[in-house]
């Protein structure tokens, strides 16, 4: 608190300053109501015309010697600034960049002649800064004001010069000066407490600028220390960075070779799928015709495969199959409730982790939030991911067990890993490819560089280990997509599951011991991992911690790990496993049986999730040995408690749960939930991306901003699904009937998990 106290003399002093300064410069004297122009031959109108020669770029072509000998004559002390002001004379004396030099001279010209599109550029600035005491450490200003600028002058016998603004976002880092006996220095030590883990540094400003595009960021640098040093003396700017990626003028690059390709892949992709549903309609209206007079022919005769691989491409056929609510023989409805409802969830806790990572107006929101036991589901999010990984393995190994059972062992399981990839790749695909493409197109903000390019580079970088599906073990500091980690994991469990599976079919007793074995490793491995290098118990988003979630320490080495996950997704063939015994057996579960496992299910979801909260206290110190037992079975005792109602559901022992859980809106809202997952991502980084100002957190604003989220990222998955997900399927299960190679499933709900 007092560094911020500190940052808000410096710049109470310095924008008190740079107002007065130009009111001074610039105000009319009393009863003119136009600005004062001076004589041809004041020393303001010689100013005027040397700066701008001064600035000409073409004296570069000169020695070195010459260069400086222009820098050092007396044309940039002609320019008569306010007391105030004379620091940027000084500042434009140690410019190396005359075009930046130049442009900033017209602009000040342009403010003694109270020009609008000067003042515009002024008034962009943050004048004074807004709620620091009360965490707003991002002052932004007006960015669209500043990128607006466009102004060109013409002069006679000269070049025409076009002065853009530029907007910038400069990192500003403070500090007392030594001789004060270095009590803020303490004040603002780092200290490993739980206390400091809630709080940014308070001695970094995040400020807006706008300068003219000509200038560089090591121009702005220069501008902005330059300045803020010689606000007050008590303080000295350490250092100022302003990033490549944090400056933004309104430009049109050239589109790219990627982009075009990618580009003419989606068209043709669309337009194919437009040409196949017309097709589609023409070919239902000639069925419908055909029908009336040769029934028994029409039901004999097959479609042609190429009408057939048309359409898997109709959106007729796909929205009607997304439709589809017909309950399935296995009675897996419930899952489709459990699916939809722990995505949304899921969504929530991706935007909360955004909003509280990015610009904040009050910060301490979250610390009291985290107080509330009834915000666990919201701390402790990371646990429904889980949930995911527990549906996944359960239906891989109820399905697989039967496909068994059905093929007398011949299943071959390099076809399972090849419709796998295909049902999860190209949807993934075509949103990394709008990360790499057109997204960072799409928009513009303060944080829009930072964030939207800096998620473009990362995926320019490491697309391949994504489709690899090893981007949670290679290239992880150059992570794309923060959510994708997911994929990976599913996917490398999936690969290990049928090694368990079968044995549990062929040798029940050695394919137990297997599982229970493999499932005590993956409890005790997160265990010893956490004790060992003493981590925290779970993934904590603190906000300082989270404004780059593809940063943070523990989500990078820990969280994103298969070896660190991988115990729901055992646990989740254990029921897989159990429902198959109890059909294939006949075995029914005894009622008190059934009301003991749904208390204890709700007795271990409910500590499960809300005990998050006790690590989220200040005053709570946990140890190593605590914190590794909370990593080792949260998640357990969650998969457990889920994985019960799973089972109940099934076997017809929970008619109120289950009736819930398969309401029929859930079938196809379930269908959205990989699309959703993949979309999310999209809708939280633009979200962030194109803020303008920071955000107020009150209950009342985040329901709004988090209902917005869940209907875009919905949205989005819906065609996405429509166009690419739901087609590939289609054609995947033609391309493997040709093959006679028999389907899983009959829709669906019945396919393993694919989120």
């Amino acid at each position: 608190m007092r560094g911020a106290s500190c940052v808000l003399a410096v710049f109470f002093i310095l924008s008190f300053g740079l107002v007065v300064a130009v009111n001074n410069g610039t105000t009319p004297t009393k009863g003119d109501t136009s600005p004062t122009k001076p004589p041809a031959d004041s020393p303001e109108n010689t100013t005027k015309v040397s700066g701008r020669r001064t600035g000409d770029g073409g004296l570069r072509k000169h020695t070195e010697e010459q260069s400086d000998e222009v820098k050092s004559n007396s044309n940039l002390n002609l320019l008569n600034f306010p007391y105030n002001l004379q620091i940027i004379n000084e500042i434009l004396k140690k410019l190396e960049n005359d075009k930046c030099v130049r442009d900033t001279m017209l602009v000040l010209e342009g403010m003694t002649r109270h020009e609008r599109w000067t003042l515009e550029m002024f008034d962009s600035f943050p004048k004074f800064p807004v709620g620091i005491l009360y965490g707003n450490y991002y002052q932004l200003g007006d960015f669209d004001e500043c990128v607006g600028v466009k102004h060109s002058l013409v002069e006679e016998d000269q070049e025409d010069v076009a002065v853009q603004g530029q907007y910038c976002l400069a990192d500003i880092h403070f500090r007392r000066k030594k001789e004060n006996h270095g009590r803020f220095a303490r004040s603002t030590r780092k200290v490993e407490d739980k206390v400091n883990r809630y709080n940014f540094n308070n001695t970094v400003i995040h400020w807006g600028i706008c300068l003219p595009s000509s200038c560089t960021t090591d121009d702005a640098q220069i501008f902005v220390k330059k300045i803020f040093s010689s606000a007050v003396e008590n303080f000295e700017v350490v250092y100022v960075k302003v990033d490549d990626n944090k400056c933004y003028y309104e430009h049109s690059p050239p589109f790219t070779a990627l982009e075009i390709i990618y580009g003419c892949i989606i068209g043709a992709f669309l337009i194919f799928t437009v040409l196949a549903t017309g097709f589609h309609c023409w070919y239902i209206r000639q069925r419908k015709r055909y029908i009336s007079y040769n029934v028994d022919t029409l039901r004999s005769k097959k479609p042609k495969l190429i009408h057939e691989i048309l359409i898997c491409f109709s959106c007729v056929n796909t929205i009607g199959k997304f439709l589809h609510v017909k309950p399935n023989e296995l009675n897996l409805e419930c899952i489709c409730g459990i699916k939809f409802l722990s995505m949304s969830l899921i969504i929530v806790g991706h935007s909360l982790i955004f909003m509280f990572g990015g610009p904040v107006m009050n910060r301490q929101f979250f610390k009291e939030m985290t107080g509330e036991i009834e915000n666990g589901p919201f701390l402790n999010n990371v646990l429904l991911v889980d949930t995911f990984l527990l549906v996944s393995g359960f239906l891989l190994c109820r399905l697989l067990l039967i496909e068994l059972e059905k093929r007398k062992g011949k299943v071959n399981v390099l076809i399972l890993y090849v419709a796998r990839y295909i049902r999860l790749t190209p949807s993934y695909i075509v949103v990394i490819g709008l990360y790499t493409t057109y997204l960072y197109r799409s928009g513009s903000g303060p944080l829009w560089e930072s964030k939207i390019n800096l998620e473009k580079e990362r995926c320019v970088n490491s697309w391949w280990a994504n489709i690899l599906y090893i981007n949670n073990y290679v290239n992880t500091n150059q992570l794309c997509m923060f959510q994708s980690w997911y994929l990976a994991v599913d996917y490398h469990l999936f690969i290990i599951s049928p090694i368990i599976i079968f044995p549990l079919w062929k040798r029940r007793r050695i394919g137990e011991s297997l599982l229970i074995i493999i499932t005590l490793v993956s409890i005790i491995v997160p265990f010893w991992v956490t004790f060992k290098d003493d981590l925290d118990p779970t993934l904590l988003a603190y906000p300082p911690e989270i404004t780059d979630i593809s940063t943070n320490f523990y989500f990078l080495n820990v969280y994103i790990k298969t070896h660190m996950r991988s115990s729901s997704y055992f646990i989740g063939l254990i029921f897989g496993y159990l429902v198959h015994r109890l059909h294939s057996t006949s075995t029914k579960i005894k009622p008190w049986v059934v009301w003991l496992g749904l208390i204890f299910a709700a007795c271990l979801g409910t500590m499960s999730m809300y005990s998050i909260v006790v690590f989220y206290n200040p005053q709570h110190m946990e140890n190593s040995f605590e914190s590794a037992i909370y990593s080792a079975l949260h998640r357990v005792a969650w998969c457990l408690a889920i994985g019960w109602i799973i089972v109940v559901c099934i076997t017809d022992n929970a008619a109120i749960i289950n009736k819930f859980l398969s309401w029929k809106l859930f079938i196809p809202a379930s269908r959205l939930t990989y699309c959703a997952y993949l979309a999310n991502g999209l809708i939280e980084i633009y979200n962030t991306g194109v803020l303008r100002q920071p955000m107020y957190m009150s209950k009342y604003e985040l329901a709004c901003k988090i209902l917005g989220h869940l209907v875009l990222t919905y949205t989005l998955a819906f065609l996405l699904c429509i166009f690419f997900e739901s087609p590939i399927h289609s054609l995947e299960k033609i391309l493997l009937s040709k093959d006679k190679v028999k389907e899983q499933s009959r829709n669906s709900t019945l396919t393993p998990i694919e989120e």
